[in-house]
Formats: C-alpha cells, structure tokens, sequence
C-alpha cells in the first residue's frame, strides 16, 4: 500500500508541475507538443519512484544480512 500512495503522490505532482507549465506557455502563446510531453513526464515519473523507494530496498537488504 505504502508503494501504491508513493506512486500516486508522485503522479500528483507531475501533473501540477505540467499544469502550470503548459498555463504559462499558453500565456506566452507557446504550443506544447502533448506527446513528448507525456513520454517525458512519465520517464520522470519513473525516475522519481525509483529514488524515492531506493532506501527502503537498501533497508531490506540490511535487514537481511
């Protein structure tokens, strides 16, 4: 569970960082091509999940030895 709420808050803040970045290029007329934004974004995503579960494997890994 405690993964599943990880995952999901970093899905939460992905998409307020997009929000505001497409609201503040749509003010300077700069279309976002919806695509590579998405690719990007869930890399990132990736990415970001990782790091944050990265200790957690490290602390099982201790525990075990």
């Amino acid at each position: 569970m405690k993964h599943f709420l990880k995952g999901a808050a970093v899905a939460a803040v992905i998409l307020i960082v997009l929000m505001v970045m497409n609201v503040c290029c749509n003010m300077k007329g700069v279309d976002l091509d919806s695509t590579s934004i998405g690719v990007v974004s869930a890399i990132y995503g990736m990415f970001i999940y990782n790091r944050l579960i990265q200790n957690e494997k490290n602390k099982c890994t201790q525990e075990r030895q």
